[in-house]
Formats: structure tokens, C-alpha cells, sequence
């Protein structure tokens, strides 16, 4: 399987990055447990940097931003390129990044050329 597609996420694997847009506003912890075991479907064994579409997210649990943060949210990731439109995003993504580190190296970008380039040293 390299592409899953449902109503809260479209998660694929393409020219060694692992893609995942999310499709909602709102996200709980059951929704974020199932994108991670999606994504882990996606990668098996193997570990690739990841761009993460955020654009269309508002907010979410506690419980689904500590999803993040758990162990297995980090394997198969060598790096998180989000991808965000906002300043309000951007405050929100650092302050909670303060609080549940990510796993693996992250940066924000509002330019999504920008985001690919800065992943290609994680290929």
C-alpha cells in the first residue's frame, strides 16, 4: 500500500517523501491514532521524511496534539516538513511543540518548495 485516503487524511509515499494532508479542522485522538497507523502501514520498515499538509487545521484535542508525541508517532520519520497559511498556525505549532517535542527534526514553511527542498537532505 503506498497511498491511503479517507475523509480526515490522504497519506502517500512518492519519490521518497511521505505526503500527508490533512483534510479536517478538528482532530481528536482516535483520528490521529489512525493516520500514525496509517502512515506506519505506508513506510513498514523503512523511514522517510515526511511533509505534513496543516493548512486546513484549526485546533484539536489535548489528547490528539499528546498523540503527536508518542513514540511510535516518530517511526519511520526522519523529518517533518509542516507545511502551514497562517500566523495564528504558526504560534499555535510553536507553542505546542514547546510543550510535546516532535519526534524527529521539524521546521514550518509557508512556501511549499521551500519544505521539499529543506527534506531532500533527509532522503
Amino acid at each position: 500500500m503506498n497511498e491511503y485516503i479517507d475523509d480526515n487524511f490522504n497519506i502517500k509515499l512518492e519519490d521518497g517523501i511521505v505526503y500527508i494532508a490533512f483534510l479536517k479542522e478538528f482532530y481528536n485522538y482516535d483520528q490521529i491514532d489512525l493516520g500514525i497507523k496509517k502512515r506506519l502501514e505506508i513506510v513498514g520498515d523503512n523511514s522517510y521524511p515526511m511533509f505534513s499538509d496543516f493548512r486546513k487545521v484549526k485546533s484539536g484535542t489535548r489528547e490528539a496534539r499528546q498523540r503527536f508525541s508518542e513514540k511510535d508517532a516518530g517511526i519511520g520519520v526522519k523529518a517533518v516538513a509542516v507545511y502551514i497559511n497562517s500566523k495564528v498556525q504558526k504560534i499555535m505549532f510553536n507553542f505546542f511543540n514547546s510543550i510535546y517535542k516532535a519526534p524527529a527534526p521539524t521546521r514550518i514553511f509557508t512556501d511549499k518548495e521551500k519544505a521539499l527542498k529543506w527534506l531532500e537532505q533527509y532522503k
